[in-house]
């Protein structure tokens, strides 16, 4: 079954039909130029910047310029299954050094527009509050990167870290998408795993890349497309035509029960929980425990606005 594409979504119906009830979507028309996101166009405003180079998932496998990676893989003959890697660009996570995409998103910010559906208020992580707004166009966001990726490269099943919403905007190339429901989580399990992303099982097969496992959602994501995937929806992306998009990941107040129930659970074991650290710190919080962000949590809710509004 596809996703419903929509247009004209209003923020509120985001949040009320989405985000609190958990219901991945599709939104088209999203306003960009698509001059500026061609391959040529790309490697002329970035392509001199060291990235990141990953498996299908998220092995790091080489520190190479953007420009080396699209002359090497770009425009080539590609298959669906005989995957490329994958070059996942993300902002800083952590305070080490390392080759973030921070500069890309600078030279990138006049390229691409929020899309208005999407709030940049009333957010947990990146923390947005007291009139604060969070916009992933300029400000830093978990896993917000510039994913590029060749004709066949894919990333395989997973679900994203400690519960946090995801948006793909696709600017250029088309990617198909399979969605699993959370409640099938223990069904695709393939054995204990400490961290966020969970430890699932190979749900496409090695030489079609058809699925061996139903999805409850399949579909493809064109150019001008943003595809939501709430929080504990697992999913499989493989790049059919070149693609170049953006991603990033947040945690709504109306949507943010399970990551309550994380901290709450004890995250310490869980690798990504660095990450959360590191974004409070940077909003001027000081988190060295777990029971730091419970307490963030807290006052957001003393202080902050209703988490839903009526439809």
């Amino acid at each position: 079954m596809q996703l419903e594409i929509l247009d004209q979504l209003s923020q509120n119906q985001f949040v009320v039909e989405h985000i609190a009830a958990n219901q991945p979507c599709v939104i088209k028309d999203v306003n960009f130029d698509a001059a500026n996101w061609t391959s040529s166009a790309f490697k002329e405003r970035v392509g001199d910047l060291t990235t990141q180079v990953y498996d299908t998932l998220f092995e790091l496998q080489d520190i190479a310029t953007l420009g080396s990676y699209l002359e090497r893989y770009f425009e080539k003959p590609g298959q669906p299954g005989q995957a490329a890697p994958y070059v996942r660009w993300y902002n800083r996570l952590k305070d080490v050094e390392f080759p973030w995409g921070d500069e890309a998103f600078e030279r990138l910010n006049e390229c691409w527009v929020l899309p208005d559906c999407i709030p940049k208020t009333e957010l947990l992580v990146p923390l947005a509050r007291h009139g604060r707004q969070a916009n992933p166009v300029f400000d830093l966001f978990p896993y917000r990167g510039v994913l590029v990726a060749a004709r066949g490269a894919r990333t395989r099943l997973h679900r994203d870290p400690f519960f946090s919403d995801a948006i793909v905007n696709q600017f250029s190339g088309v990617k198909e998408y399979l969605l699993y429901h959370p409640d099938r989580t223990d069904e695709l399990k393939q054995g204990p795993d400490s961290s966020s992303f969970g430890g699932f099982i190979d749900v496409r097969d090695p030489n079609s890349a058809e699925p061996l496992v139903e999805p409850d959602y399949r579909g493809l994501v064109h150019p001008g497309e943003l595809l939501y995937i709430p929080h504990g929806w697992l999913h499989d992306v493989m790049v059919v035509e070149d693609s170049i998009s953006i991603t990033w990941n947040f945690i709504h107040q109306a949507g943010s029960a399970k990551f309550r129930q994380y901290l709450h659970d004890g995250p310490e074991a869980d690798p990504e929980f660095e990450v959360l650290k590191y974004f409070y710190a940077h909003a001027g919080t000081k988190v060295s425990e777990v029971q730091d962000v419970l307490a963030q949590l807290d006052d957001v809710n003393q202080v902050d606005a209703p988490l839903v509004q009526s439809a």
